[in-house]
């Protein structure tokens, strides 16, 4: 099918499918991200105490002399001017301007523009009540005043402008009934168009090209597809509830479709696109993802226009520019210089508590598909609704002492329930994660009612090869089972329950995840295992994190020490002093009655070997939505060059999406590098150090729920301290 045919085929169902059947709010295509690299940044403006916003640019036919304006506020304000002669690399002092100019009540936009005769000038407007212009037709060096171009006014005028086939151009705005006319009109957003067809210097009367009832859509970005025959405006929603839209036009914006809802990754505001020498597109825009971990910033997305038209999430999005301060940015200028770069051009809070400046962030696209060749490897692993069972949960990954990788799970066979007749999975890889064996039961209660076989946690004693396999019946009994082959074949399991859970205790889960060996005196060769349970406090059943631990090599098993309430699920790791720090699943603001304190990852410190547990603090760094985490070492001081820890979890504080993976150099104090492995749902993970010193993330994801698969995914470390 053509764009043409697509576009009509999904723009004309009718509007109540927009509301009815909502895109997902998350997308589910990598990031890139460049906001800490500076050297690809240009600061074009700052001063102290001073706002300076929305700017936009221009490029000259010379194809390296730029020129941008803004304004002196938000919106409203004395408009700049600033000159680069070297494609955006160094830019001018500001410029002298129109004394009238400094009257500017809203965003400043500039085109270039060609009349029917071969003049090219420069055109620039200042929007609200009425539209105003100024015009130049010496390259910006002398410029005429802002005047009204008719007795019709809007908003970010002009969001966008494209030439039409017959040398015509076509200019987009929009109003929500306040500026259209001198008094205000019926209330609700619209987009209108105007025609010039003479070279930009008078405009015709505004016509609605999109309205809906219950989206508020503004903002129109103009996309022309490769062949030339279609257009397509990306629209900002303004009423939050949805998605961007998009709509098409084939008759050179004499009509247009209905407008559809975007994909999550290219939902944002101020939407402007180029091609790449390839012909792939490039939008950079203010990021509104309903669900997304950039929200806020300056991002690009880079795709197809075919991947618009078939309503696709397209190849990556970018992030350009981490933005301090809510979602202050965006408004973008965007050029492409004639050696592939390009340089997209914004206002931005860039450093905490100051004012926004104008910043270019410039990038080629060789340079972002490198950077893509590091992204991780990822393979789904266990996929709910096949091989006999209806979901996989709770991932575990662990190496052995020949490098062999198991990735345990729950296997749940009738359903999601936590519980429900539930056997414990294995896959076993010999080659870093390329390739898996078939599934195995290690352990499953068949035939005695519905009995949930769960909470993998496993440990490998380094010094003897043995796998510790730490498990649970119904929540309640505590077993435990070894392989001493590699994990091909496992032991009967043993109940340890009346060593490890008191008498009192109720609810009872080991890891999940996985346990650790200590390396130092006095407790080196202790083996560890991270868990939780229920007992009773005030009369209330109230969870707890705690652990358990064997000295002689797992023969025997003993209880360690209770950390405080309102805690859960925990991971453990052993720090280049001999300490123990438990980071730990945090009740406190829901079931602990301290809101402040929630939504973030609880710690704890234990100088016995994990006998007794100091108060809990928490990590203010480490967002969750009260979800699973995984923690572990990567290297330490007595055997490599330097202390590196390593943490993953949904990183959202309401939502279990976004899973991201951090790096601390400092033994969990500060974490000051992450990368996202996933946007879209997510759940539990569980992180490994290969062979080869990569690290793996085994982990819970998929594009509606993030129950629907497990992934391995694994990388270097120079993709995730990439930003160091």
């Amino acid at each position: 099918m053509s764009w043409t045919s697509i576009a009509y085929f999904m723009a004309s169902m009718p509007l109540y499918i927009i509301s009815s059947s909502p895109r997902p709010q998350h997308y589910t295509i990598p990031t890139i991200d460049l906001a800490n690299k500076s050297d690809h940044q240009v600061i074009v403006d700052r001063e102290p105490d001073q706002y300076l916003g929305h700017p936009t640019t221009v490029l000259l036919d010379d194809d390296r002399t730029m020129i941008v304006v803004y304004p002196k506020g938000h919106g409203r304000g004395a408009i700049v001017m600033k000159r680069s002669a070297d494609g955006g690399l160094t830019w001018s002092e500001r410029l002298p301007t129109p004394e009238n100019w400094a009257t500017s009540l809203e965003v400043p936009t500039i085109y270039r523009v060609t009349d029917q005769e071969g003049i090219e000038r420069l055109i620039m407007f200042s929007g609200l009540y009425p539209i105003r212009m100024a015009s130049s037709e010496d390259d910006g060096e002398t410029w005429t005043s802002l005047e009204p171009i008719g007795d019709f006014g809007g908003i970010v005028a002009m969001s966008c402008m494209v030439r039409l086939k017959d040398g015509a151009y076509m200019a987009f705005f929009h109003d929500d009934g306040r500026f259209l006319h001198k008094e205000q009109s019926e209330k609700g957003f619209k987009v209108y168009k105007t025609l010039s067809r003479d070279g930009g210097m008078t405009w015709g009367e505004p016509e609605v090209v999109t309205e809906d009832p219950t989206a508020h859509l503004c903002e129109a970005g103009a996309i022309r597809s490769p062949d030339g025959g279609q257009l397509a405006l990306l629209l900002r929603e303004n009423s939050r509830q949805y998605n961007s839209m998009v709509v098409f036009s084939d008759d050179e914006g004499e009509t247009w479709t209905e407008p559809v809802e975007l994909p999550a990754s290219l939902t944002g505001d101020r939407h402007v696109g180029k091609y790449a020498p390839d012909g792939r597109l490039v939008v950079v825009f203010r990021d509104t993802a309903h669900i997304s971990p950039t929200k806020g910033d300056f991002v690009a997305w880079v795709g197809t226009y075919d991947d618009i038209v078939h309503g696709r999430e397209g190849q990556y999005r970018v992030r350009l520019l981490d933005n301090k301060k809510g979602a202050d940015t965006g408004y973008p200028g965007l050029e492409l210089l004639p050696d592939g770069t390009f340089v997209a051009t914004t206002y931005c809070h860039l450093y905490e508590g100051e004012p926004p400046l104008v910043v270019s962030s410039r990038f080629r696209m060789e340079d972002i598909d490198a950077r893509a060749a590091k992204l991780p490897y990822q393979k789904d692993i266990f996929i709910g609704g096949r091989d006999g069972y209806h979901t996989y949960r709770i991932p575990a990954l662990i190496v052995t002492t020949d490098g062999t990788l198991l990735a345990f799970c729950e296997g749940r066979r009738n359903s999601s329930r936590d519980h429900g007749d539930i056997d414990l999975m294995l896959k076993r890889s010999t080659d870093n994660g390329e390739t898996w064996s078939e599934q195995m039961v290690v352990h499953s209660e068949d035939g005695r009612a519905e009995i949930t076989i769960g909470n993998p946690c496993p440990v490998v004693d380094q010094k003897t090869g043995t796998i510790w396999l730490t498990l649970c019946r119904d929540n309640r009994d505590v077993l435990v089972t070894k392989s001493d082959d590699d994990g091909i074949t496992w032991s009967e399991p043993v109940d340890i329950t009346k060593d490890v859970k008191k008498p009192d205790w109720e609810w009872y889960a080991t890891g999940p995840g996985v346990g650790i060996q200590l390396r130092y005196e006095k407790y080196k060769g202790r083996l560890v295992i991270p868990c939780d349970h229920r007992e009773k406090l005030d009369g209330e059943w109230t969870s707890y994190s705690h652990i358990f631990y064997s000295d002689d090599g797992g023969k025997t098993w003993e209880l360690g020490g209770n950390v405080s309430p309102y805690v859960n699920e925990c991971q453990v790791v052993e720090l280049s002093d001999g300490t123990l720090l438990l980071n730990m699943r945090n009740s406190w603001g829901r079931s602990g009655k301290l809101p402040e304190k929630g939504n973030m990852r609880a710690i704890a410190w234990s100088n016995d070997g994990g006998e007794t547990w100091s108060d809990v603090q928490f990590d203010e760094k480490l967002a969750e939505p009260i979800c699973q985490a995984s923690f572990i070492r990567y290297t330490d001081v007595h055997r490599h060059d330097k202390n590196r820890v390593l943490f993953s979890n949904p990183a959202s504080k309401n939502h279990r999406v976004n899973m991201t993976v951090r790096l601390s150099y400092d033994e969990g104090n500060t974490w000051i590098a992450s990368q996202s492995l996933y946007a879209g749902p997510t759940a539990y993970s569980c992180l490994a150090v290969l062979p080869d010193m990569t690290i793996a993330c085994l982990y819970e994801r998929g594009d509606n729920k993030p129950y629907e698969k497990i992934t391995f995914a694994r990388f270097a470390l120079d993709w995730l301290a990439d930003q160091q």
